[in-house]
């Protein structure tokens, strides 16, 4: 090898461990900024296999459109062959002559054959529609992908959120279960409590180390689940802890608002115009008609053998001996030629099986306009039942609220009635209990509230929850 030649491998391996150092740099600065809600989402819809095997479906149904288009165009063939033929002689006789004629050896032959269908029916032209609508349909099947992973990764990321406060508000549990089983001790040696009570102090110590290794493994749980959609890859069998993958960024203590057409969530909701937004842009009600058209179409097609079907043809032959040449014996005389001709055909004796085709389709017709109709009720259903959880939830969330100062003032003045001694350990110990549990459940209805939020979105076809 060449002195040139090993110092440019050498370059070429360092601008390669160059740009690998740079990638693994630039992930492990991705790993300290916070993930935020958004962020999963993308990342989920730019990764995820379902995702993707929509969009090459999608892709792969406009190909089958053009197909059918380029159909249109004349069919034409082209062909060659050589035989090698067995030696024969034939004698003609022309009154007192005879002749002796030797056959041809060799058969050589080029043909050039054209068909092109002038009219079939309306095959060609309802083939092309229905392979726009099957396009179409793919392309609302890319739009219901979307919108079902953009909330689960929602739902997945605000579960995730949960665990975390979850986690957080039981260790401060465990930590007042503790402080209180060591007062319960130092009563139980002055004499001031008796020994069940250092039993039951013990027991709610050791129920919420249980409540705090649950909500751990639901914290685990949570993460390995957003991580199996946010990952590139979504192979998360080789995470040892998952929790540690992400920061996520997003609070769910801001109100959600709703992209388009209005936004209701800060306010009185409207339900007919969430329903009628609903009705024009739910993927599923855009798939219900393309069925009805769709069949409208293979009805159509299946009248097309109800016509007779016109064909143009058309034939060029140069071959020796050419078969419309008599007496050809010279081995080198090519001969060129043509024809050019219309056929019009009709399949008379299979109309009752045609018409019996076409009955089918137009109950095939009602059918699609049966399930068009299911599926508005459908719709109609799941957006009403997302406006009552939605708002409930937003109800709920906006009483427990208020319920956190009232339990952090009581929290506060028993402390000091305990520091001048005029209430009990359990007393205090109740106080900061009352606290933790309105921070717990409001909290989670804060996350509740985004999630139903996700899922009105999701119902009403509305374009993203901010």
């Amino acid at each position: 090898m060449s002195t040139q030649k090993i110092g440019k491998n050498m370059t070429t391996g360092k601008l390669s461990f160059l740009v690998i150092f740079f990638l693994i740099i630039q992930s492990l600065g991705a790993q300290d900024k916070p993930l935020s809600i958004e962020d999963a989402v993308q990342l989920t819809l730019s990764t995820d296999p379902r995702m993707q095997s929509a969009h090459w479906d999608y892709l792969a149904s406009m190909g089958k459109v053009e197909e059918a288009r380029l159909r249109q165009l004349p069919s034409v063939s082209v062909s060659a062959s050589y035989t090698r033929l067995s030696d024969l002689q034939s004698t003609v006789s022309l009154g007192p002559v005879k002749m002796v004629i030797d056959s041809l050896d060799n058969n050589f032959s080029f043909a050039a054959n054209m068909q092109y269908p002038v009219f079939a029916g309306f095959r060609v032209q309802e083939s092309i529609k229905l392979a726009a609508l099957q396009s179409s349909g793919k392309e609302i099947t890319l739009d219901m992908m979307k919108s079902s992973i953009e909330f689960e990764t929602r739902r997945a990321y605000w579960e995730a959120v949960r665990s975390i406060y979850n986690v957080q508000m039981l260790q401060e549990n465990l930590s007042l279960m503790e402080n209180n089983l060591n007062i319960v001790k130092q009563q139980l040696a002055q004499g001031t409590a008796i020994k069940a009570d250092l039993l039951a102090s013990q027991m709610r110590r050791d129920q919420a180390d249980i409540d705090l290794g649950n909500a751990k493994t639901i914290q685990q749980k949570a993460f390995l689940n957003l991580a199996s959609l946010v990952s590139e890859s979504g192979d998360t069998s080789s995470l040892k802890d998952p929790v540690s993958l992400f920061k996520l960024g997003t609070k769910p203590d801001a109100l959600p608002e709703m992209a388009a057409p209005t936004q209701p969530l800060a306010g009185t909701i409207d339900t007919d115009e969430l329903i009628n937004f609903a009705l024009s842009n739910r993927p599923e009600i855009k798939a219900a008609a393309l069925s009805v058209s769709a069949a409208e179409h293979s009805k159509l097609l299946a009248e097309a053998p109800l016509y007779p079907t016109l064909n143009l043809t058309g034939n060029y032959t140069y071959a020796d001996p050419n078969q419309r040449v008599a007496f050809q014996s010279d081995p080198n005389a090519f001969t060129g030629t043509w024809a050019l001709g219309v056929s019009l055909a009709w399949d008379l004796g299979g109309i009752p099986a045609n018409l019996s085709e076409k009955k089918v389709q137009e109950n095939g017709i009602q059918k699609s306009l049966s399930d068009s109709g299911r599926q508005k009720d459908l719709i109609l259903l799941d957006v009403r039942n997302s406006i009552l959880s939605y708002e409930q939830t937003r109800r709920d969330a906006g009483l427990v609220s208020l319920m956190l100062d009232q339990a952090k003032e009581n929290e506060r003045v028993m402390k000091e009635r305990y520091n001048a001694g005029t209430a009990s350990a359990n007393d205090l110990l109740g106080a900061s209990l009352a606290r933790l549990r309105s921070e717990f459940t409001i909290t989670n209805k804060q996350i509740d509230l985004q999630i139903a939020a996700s899922d009105l979105c999701r119902a009403t076809a509305l374009s993203g929850v901010k």
